[in-house]
């Protein structure tokens, strides 16, 4: 009876222990964010008016930079992940390669991806004049006098304007401004699905702009009527966010990282 006793003893400690000592360790791993711009499909080529928008503008894209910050990634079980490398901010600029691709310092799970959540610019709390000391992001600054903080986006180049007469444009995004001195956050929180079924296996994140629809939907984009300049035109800003929210794509691709 003593024998069979300590048998069941022994089995019944065994069920709370094994599971617990087994149980093998959450596998993470590094991911890394790729940035591609794209127009009509195609890789940007900078500085050549072979471009034209819906409204029949000829135009060319000379500088691209801007930030995205926040970003969250959704497993397919419903967890959030969020990405906190660099403060949470990524600085993108065609000028520099090495901004393409982003190798963040954050382990992620690695499981099956959603989708994706990030702000495009940077969020109230955190733009603030003085956040960057350094080039390039320093260069980014948005004037005091129009609320301080940094541009979210520059985007400059050219376009033909009517009698073949060409023009430059700055599609300039940040804080605008309205009357009696009141401020607009323009920045906005893009919210995408993976294109293909992200696995275990995918470790780069591809994220792809697709230049052309800055200037499609909901607002079609006519330089002629709107002009060059938007820096201190909040509602050509508010269109141009607007189509923003339309802008990016996300697709995962890749074996292990080391």
């Amino acid at each position: 009876m003593k024998r069979q006793l300590f048998k069941l003893c022994l089995a019944l400690l065994s069920s709370f222990v094994l599971p617990t000592s087994c149980k093998k360790d959450e596998v993470k791993y590094t991911p890394e964010f790729v940035f591609q711009h794209t127009v009509n499909g195609w890789s940007l080529q900078k500085g050549v008016m072979n471009y034209t928008n819906l409204a029949g503008n000829v135009y060319e894209v000379d500088e691209l930079q801007y930030f995205i910050s926040e970003i969250m990634l959704k497993t397919a079980s419903g967890q959030l992940i969020p990405i906190t490398s660099d403060s949470a901010i990524h600085y993108i600029d065609l000028a520099i390669p090495s901004t393409l691709n982003w190798r963040t310092a954050d382990l992620i799970p690695a499981t099956e991806y959603d989708s994706i959540t990030f702000v495009f610019g940077i969020t109230e709390a955190k733009n603030k004049t003085g956040l960057f000391v350094n080039p390039p992001e320093r260069d980014m600054f948005w004037p005091d006098m129009m609320g301080g903080g940094y541009h979210y986006m520059k985007m400059n180049g050219k376009w033909m304007a009517p009698g073949d007469v060409i023009k430059a444009f700055n599609f300039h995004i940040g804080i605008g401004t309205g009357d009696m001195g009141m401020f607009y956050q323009n920045y906005f929180t893009v919210t995408l699905p993976f294109k293909n079924s992200p696995s275990a296996s995918n470790k780069f994140i591809i994220v792809t702009m697709n230049i052309e629809k800055w200037f499609e939907s909901p607002n079609l984009w006519d330089w002629n009527v709107i002009g060059g300049q938007i820096m201190q035109n909040q509602s050509a800003m508010k269109k141009a966010c607007e189509n923003g929210a339309h802008v990016f794509d996300v697709s995962v691709s890749g074996g292990m990282l080391d």
